[in-house]
């Protein structure tokens, strides 16, 4: 028998998390800091917008600016696209809380946020900005995240908006709230202060950071990398980067390769079907198991870790046949496979990976914004063809990075463009 919990179980663990949360945030007396003085930060509390009334005096108000700050609170553990809980959104005069829970028409305030003559900020908004082009069909088409500019304005990535925020303004952030049950009714004042916060102070740490990434000169890449997020299918279900996450650095044979694509495409299907996110569906772990063992029968897919049994006894028939259509499919094109890691490789990946993070710090660019180790690794080791790097904004940054370090011509210079490196800034 599997010894996993279903996902049932799962489900009901999360939800009374977000129960117990819930009710710390009602009765749990609230000690919110003070709003600090600003002129770009709304002094007010938010206001709440639950009525086709309060609605309307929103979009008449966004549709008064051109910059407009946004968030989103969902639930994304229970069904195949997230729960959409709360909508915030503010200008440098006002903060809403838009409630979709209340059968309200968003479509305005979404085509707002799509508007080409609109900034949007968000901070690490990508879900967020995926749930907006669902909603009208098409995606933000100006979009700024923060987030990426901390990373090409000498923060960590990623960076959370608190920390963030706190650079820019001393801005006291109630923390906590994430994973509460924002899908019940009413909102604590600590609950509505935490969304609120959650986009007051963007437009404050977007002149911050804007300000920095001007001196340091990465104007160009952080529009091409904010830029990526207007791509038209933001909003669609990306099975590669699932089947990415999977393989990780595990190496597999042709057939296997083929295998867990049809196992990712057939989950994502079935999820659909059961209305449950695809990871809830059917585990990374199972499918990679999979793909490894090719179980012959329902009952031995039911067996796995982590397999919820009743799905596997429902949908067992379904998988075996994905799986052996794909080992008797003919082979596609061939994808590089790294040949083994030697010690010498080792010495030269870490050395390049160590000089090009502190070529990308030098100049006020978090490295893992641009590459990650395993990637560098993975070019290396592979023939070094390509450029490393997921997106082509990454690539354009790693070739000004790398070549210098690749060439040697002219030698590799470090010049530190934060001030003297080791200095005391607090």
């Amino acid at each position: 028998m599997s010894t996993g919990s279903s996902t049932s179980d799962r489900g009901k663990g999360r939800r009374s998390r977000r129960s117990r949360q819930h009710h710390a945030s009602h009765v749990e007396a609230a000690k919110l800091g003070a709003i600090p003085d600003h002129p770009d930060v709304p002094a007010s509390e938010a206001c709440l917008v639950d009525s086709v009334e309060s609605l309307q005096e929103a979009v008449d108000h966004l549709d008064q600016h051109s910059e407009i700050a946004f968030d989103t609170e969902f639930i994304g553990e229970e069904t195949y696209f997230p729960k959409l809980c709360l909508v915030q959104v503010s200008t440098r005069e006002a903060v809403f809380l838009i409630d979709p829970l209340v059968n309200l028409d968003l479509h305005p305030v979404f085509e707002r946020l799509a508007s080409p003559d609109c900034r949007t900020l968000v901070h690490a908004g990508r879900q967020d900005l995926q749930i907006l082009a669902r909603e009208i069909d098409r995606p933000a088409l100006n979009v700024v995240d923060t987030q990426i500019l901390a990373g090409l304005a000498g923060l960590p990535w990623p960076c959370a908006l608190s920390k963030s925020v706190q650079c820019a303004i001393d801005a006291p952030m109630p923390g906590g709230m994430t994973f509460t049950a924002w899908d019940r009714r009413p909102l604590s004042a600590q609950q509505q202060r935490y969304a609120a916060d959650d986009v007051r102070y963007l437009p404050v740490l977007y002149d911050y950071l804007s300000a920095r990434i001007e001196v340091l000169g990465h104007e160009k890449w952080a529009a091409e990398a904010c830029g990526a997020l207007s791509d038209p299918e933001i909003g669609h279900i990306d099975l590669s980067s699932q089947q990415r996450k999977i393989e990780g650095n595990r190496k597999f044979r042709p057939a296997e390769r083929r295998v867990l694509t049809s196992l990712v495409v057939l989950r994502d299907a079935i999820a659909q079907e059961e209305n449950l996110p695809p990871r809830a569906t059917i585990p990374d772990s199972v499918l990679l198991a999979m793909t490894r063992k090719t179980p012959a029968n329902p009952e031995a897919i039911a067996n796995l870790k982590g397999m919820p049994r009743a799905l596997a006894m429902r949908m067992g028939s379904r998988l075996i046949s994905a799986m052996r259509e794909a080992i008797d499919a003919p082979a596609g094109p061939s994808v590089p496979v790294p040949r083994e890691e030697r010690p010498e490789d080792r010495v030269a990946i870490d050395g390049l990976w160590h000089a090009f993070a502190a070529n990308a710090i030098g100049k006020g660019v978090s490295p893992s914004l641009v590459l990650s180790r395993g990637e560098l690794a993975h070019w290396y080791l592979t023939g070094r063809k390509e450029t490393p790097g997921r997106a082509p904004w990454q690539q354009t940054m790693v070739n000004a990075l790398l070549t210098p370090i690749l060439t040697g011509e002219p030698p590799l210079t470090i010049q530190w463009r934060q001030g003297p490196l080791g200095e005391d800034r607090g």
